[in-house]
């Protein structure tokens, strides 16, 4: 493969992020989603077992607050590093 070639293929990846991995911010929420979905679950077993004495109730209830907070957040997650965006 040709130099132009390999150019215009970093050219098309930047142009198309899906073909990447997505972008940044897709990124940040899928961690915050799964990070809220860990937590989320997980205290809500443990709550679900002392508060209510019902397990499903507790992982619902704990499942539904991770994704809540794991959105808030994802969506303002900022890695570091990341550069900022001066045109805003």
């Amino acid at each position: 493969m040709t130099s132009g070639e390999e150019n215009n293929r970093e050219n098309d990846a930047e142009i198309n992020p899906e073909e990447n991995g997505g972008t940044p911010a897709d990124k940040n929420l899928a961690i915050g989603l799964s990070l809220g979905l860990a937590f989320g679950t997980s205290i809500g077993i443990v709550f679900g077992l002392i508060i209510f004495d019902n397990l499903a109730l507790g992982l619902a209830l704990g499942m539904c607050l991770g994704l809540a907070v794991g959105t808030a957040f994802g969506v303002g997650f900022k890695r570091t590093g990341e550069p900022e965006n001066e045109g805003e």
